[in-house]
């Protein structure tokens, strides 16, 4: 029995010194990790690309002192605007509504001194996405004529712009191997590895109809068709590699 139990406390004395050399070495490689040297550099990739989608937002506004009538109203007229919309070829998939409002108007009494009940707005908006970008002004245009009296916020996007990304990227990647390249002749280093990577991108929506069209009153005809001028989209792709050097 005590032969075992010496055998028992050798073993574990093995084990234990093998744990001990384990931990000294991952400190001894984590303290030669945080002194290597280092360096990071940056690129920059950009793609112009052209838009194929484009985004407005159409919305419909009525008052009136008895908020059923005015909802009546709005949804009538709602309803012929959308109409008018998929007449011009756009699905119901790319017409969603993102607002729906009841509020009251109130005005001031000069007499008593008190806001009095002057009657409700009812408002309601749809965001339309429109793939032929060659209707945009035309549908502009007649949504008025059949009730819209709000239009804003067209802006245009590339409805599928993953290969202008990976473009914007590659191109960001041999932007910072080039300064990597420049640096290690003008410092006399040598990169040895990557040690991390990062990117970031921007993808911006190109804002073509700055202007909001705004009509207090109902239209008995649709407004000229706008000049609608797509031009371009530039998409950006920043990457920073962080290299061990000697």
């Amino acid at each position: 029995m005590q032969i075992f139990e010496n055998k028992f406390f050798q073993f574990l004395s093995i084990v234990l010194m093998i744990v001990v050399i384990a931990f000294v070495a991952v400190l001894i490689n984590e303290k030669t990790g945080a002194n290597e040297n280092l360096i990071s550099v940056s690129g920059l990739g950009e793609v112009y690309v052209t838009p194929d989608v484009g985004f407005v937002t159409i919305s419909v506004k009525t008052e009136n002192k008895n908020v059923s009538v005015a909802s009546e109203e709005n949804h009538n007229k709602m309803n012929d605007v959308i109409e008018y919309i998929k007449s011009e070829g756009v699905e119901s998939k790319d017409i969603k509504t993102t607002g729906y409002n009841i509020n009251p108007r109130y005005e001031w009494n000069n007499d008593t001194g008190k806001r009095v009940l002057a009657g409700y707005e009812v408002s309601q908006s749809v965001n339309v996405k429109i793939r032929d970008l060659s209707k945009v002004g035309t549908i502009i245009s007649n949504a008025t004529s059949k009730g819209a009296n709000d239009v804003s916020s067209l802006s245009f996007i590339v409805d599928n712009d993953e290969e202008a990304k990976a473009e914007a990227k590659e191109l960001a990647i041999s932007d910072a191997k080039a300064k990597a390249k420049e640096l290690e002749d003008l410092l006399g280093i040598k990169m040895v590895r990557i040690v991390s990577f990062s990117e970031s991108g921007y993808v911006p929506l190109r804002v073509a109809y700055d202007e909001m069209v705004s009509f207090e009153k109902q239209l008995s005809s649709a407004i000229p068709a706008p000049t609608i001028e797509v031009g371009e989209n530039k998409i950006t792709s920043t990457v920073t590699i962080t290299y061990s050097i000697k």
